[in-house]
């Protein structure tokens, strides 16, 4: 197992936990989150990792008898080591400080060549819970660094790997590395702490990192720290660019059903690969679409954008939930617009049909009333005007018999089951043609 090559998933909670650990206390115990990522029964207290001195030795170019000596010394005091995590309690939503050893057991097998550990129960959470926030990176990165602080530090500028800036209080800083009572003198702090760790950060890693100060007066409050990708060697270059122009046609970044054609960066298979073992395909989509969204929103504001970096940070912290969520909603108001569309024109269709109908029965009662006798129509006539309103009255000597009103009232007389005798009996005659109301229309 090349364990260089292996992906370190932190919970972001426990990147910011108060604890210091020296050297070969954190190689064990990014082995040991190494291998619990590898598991596929899933991690509990009781799990057994097995640290083996072979792949200690691999991973931190050293020999294998001194690895062994190291993997030893470092449990010696790792069993004794706590951590510090500052959390949310779920059922009550107020911040929490819990206190828990990193280690339940360690067992030594007859033989030597490895060890297994357990961890302890209350940190078993932060090194399986990764659905939502965490900070993934190579174990490379830090395999050759010799500060603890640098390891810490470059897993703190990563997890805002993105962003390329973090903004640190000093007095946090001091207490998540346990160095609140030590290197008092700024000056001190950052020539034991902060130089030796950027000094290792810049030579070992893949990042180029610096760092400028606050003050609040006199006193130093923030460190403001830059970093950003380094950019690979061109001999590199030149040979990854070779090796890959005969896989130029089938690549994933030009499948249309690849989930990473939206991308506006080149993403490499290998970082795809990676990607695809953190999230879905689905996912990974959703979180780029939101990267993108992002990214155009700092543009416009006239900031630059390392979309490379931006999706990382969107596929390992989970931006695929907001963009569910937007889209879900997206959705649900376009159905209801799209039902609110079709009710407005079920209704005008329906009023305009009613008023066809409406208009089709006057037609049909008026030409009913000019069959009736000139004395029936008269006397239907003075019936209305009987019934009807001054307003009405007017309008029908203006308009005659042309005049709605009117028209509506023949209608009615014409569907009434109920009618004077005079219009009854014209109903009834035979000498009246009404063939034509059976007419197909």
């Amino acid at each position: 197992m090349n364990n260089k090559n292996e992906l370190v998933v932190k919970s972001n909670r426990l990147v910011e936990a108060s604890y210091r650990l020296n050297v070969a206390e954190q190689r064990v115990v990014l082995l040991a989150i190494v291998q619990a990522r590898d598991t596929q029964t899933g991690l509990t207290s009781d799990s057994n990792l097995e640290i083996r001195a072979t792949d200690y030795a691999k991973t931190f170019d050293i020999p294998e008898n001194q690895a062994y000596e190291q993997m030893i010394e470092a449990e010696q005091t790792l069993f004794n080591r706590y951590v510090i995590l500052h959390d949310i309690n779920p059922k009550t939503g107020k911040e929490e400080k819990i206190k828990t050893r990193w280690l339940s057991s360690v067992t030594y097998p007859k033989g030597g060549g490895s060890i297994y550990i357990q961890f302890a129960q209350k940190i078993v959470p932060y090194i399986t819970r990764l659905e939502t926030e965490f900070t993934p990176y190579r174990l490379e990165q830090v395999a050759r660094m010799s500060s603890p602080y640098a390891i810490r530090m470059y897993e703190l500028l990563i997890q805002w790997g993105s962003v390329g800036q973090r903004e640190i209080e000093l007095a946090w800083l001091r207490k998540i590395l346990l160095l609140e009572d030590q290197y008092p003198s700024i000056k001190d702090f950052k020539k034991r702490v902060l130089d030796v760790a950027l000094s290792q950060i810049n030579e070992f890693s893949d990042l180029t990192a610096d760092y400028t100060q606050r003050k609040a007066g006199r006193v130093v409050t923030h460190l403001i720290f830059t970093f950003s990708q380094k950019t690979p060697a061109k001999q590199e270059s030149k040979q990854e660019t070779t090796v890959a122009q005969p896989a130029k046609q089938p690549v994933l970044e030009a499948d249309v059903k690849s989930p990473f054609r939206l991308a506006k960066a080149p993403i490499s298979l290998k970082t795809q690969a990676e990607y695809l073992q953190l999230r879905t395909g689905e996912e990974i989509e959703l979180c780029i679409e939101r990267a993108n969204e992002y990214g155009g929103e700092q543009e416009k504001a006239g900031k630059p954008v390392r979309y490379g970096a931006l999706y990382r940070k969107a596929i390992t912290e989970g931006w695929h939930e907001e963009k569910a969520r937007q889209k879900a909603q997206q959705a649900e108001d376009t159905a209801r617009k799209e039902a609110s569309r079709r009710a407005e024109q079920e209704s005008k269709r329906a009023y305009a049909e009613r008023r066809k109908r409406e208009w089709d029965e006057m037609e049909k009662a008026m030409r009913w009333f000019e069959s009736l006798p000139e004395k029936t129509q008269k006397i239907l006539e003075a019936e209305y005007l009987a019934a009807s309103n001054s307003f009405d009255v007017g309008r029908f000597k203006k308009n005659g018999r042309g005049y709605t009103g009117f028209r509506l009232f023949v209608k009615n007389k014409w569907v009434s089951p109920t009618v004077t005798e005079p219009v009854r009996q014209a109903k009834n005659s035979h000498k009246i043609d009404m063939s034509w109301l059976d007419e197909p229309e």
